[in-house]
């Protein structure tokens, strides 16, 4: 006779979760006094810190003069420039980012100062975390498995501080609206993808973007407006993330085929299945599996 489960009294759980980031090009660096690093934007997130000497930082055209300790919060796209002043060699620690966790995004994108002083309290949260990479930051850390580990727990700790940070900092009513069009539109891109790897189909991207403005009573260039608003990608580009995070995790199941996978994805040619499996990543759907399974 099966044992009946009594309901217990009282019960807590943890949400589930399934998010993902990917961290680029972490490094400190000490320059010359005439270091200058030209105008530039890029696809991520950026933390910049000065650690000593100064340097001056020109972001959409405002300049930002950094000394020891503050900081610089870059959004996707931002335009900026870099070089050291007052004669004096610069050290400074630069971290580049990109997370799919979609209120985090928010947060991120809709953090309006950019510029945050030493002592300020987003610098003040988040400089332990920064403190824990810059000490992991070398060669060694690379190959020793708990110093990969320490670094991932370092990043969960930065990201848990520009979170709860900003939240503080940005609490007000401002966007709701619009935040919650675009967080509607999130979930039926996800769905979207969820509902065709079920079906084994490929959606069209662009159709389904449309669907999907039609159903919210918004047009096609309002929704492409809004959501890059508040999450600082397109509709497009972020159901192009799905698909590549859907795809990554089927691959790491050892007991399907690529072939399989790429069916189930709506690629029903694997030869295309792979070529935009490596313009996702860079590396074939073989290649990013071998990595988990030896």
């Amino acid at each position: 006779m099966q044992a009946k489960r009594e309901p217990a009294r009282k019960e807590f759980m943890l949400p589930d979760m399934d998010s993902t980031f990917r961290v680029f090009a972490a490094h400190w660096r000490t320059v010359d006094p005439d270091w200058k690093y030209p105008l530039h934007k890029h696809p991520l997130f950026e933390v910049n810190l000065v650690l000593s000497g100064t340097q001056e930082m020109k972001v959409n055209g405002h300049a930002y003069k950094q000394g020891p300790g503050d900081l610089i919060l870059l959004n996707p796209g931002d335009n900026h420039e870099s070089s050291v002043v007052c004669n004096d060699e610069m050290t400074y620690y630069c971290l580049h980012f990109d997370v799919d966790e979609r209120s985090f995004r928010e947060l991120l994108i809709r953090n309006s100062h950019c510029f945050h002083e030493a002592g300020s309290e987003l610098a003040v949260a988040i400089k332990p975390a920064l403190d824990k990479l810059m000490a992991l930051t070398s060669e060694e850390s690379v190959v020793r498995v708990e110093s990969r580990m320490n670094i991932l727990s370092a990043l969960f700790e930065l990201f848990a501080g520009l979170s709860g940070t900003l939240s503080e900092l940005n609490r007000g009513a401002a966007g709701a609206r619009k935040s919650a069009a675009a967080s509607q539109i999130a979930a039926m891109l996800e769905r979207t993808v969820e509902s065709a790897a079920e079906r084994g189909e490929k959606e069209d991207e662009v159709e389904t973007i449309k669907l999907i403005a039609d159903s919210v009573g918004y047009s096609m260039s309002s929704v492409n407006r809004m959501f890059t608003q508040v999450y600082g990608v397109s509709p497009r580009q972020y159901l192009s993330s799905l698909m590549l995070k859907k795809a990554k995790l089927l691959l790491m199941n050892p007991e399907a085929t690529v072939e399989s996978i790429s069916a189930r994805l709506g690629y029903h040619n694997i030869a295309h299945f792979s070529r935009q499996f490596k313009r996702w990543t860079g590396e074939s759907p073989s290649s990013f599996r071998s990595r988990f399974h030896d």
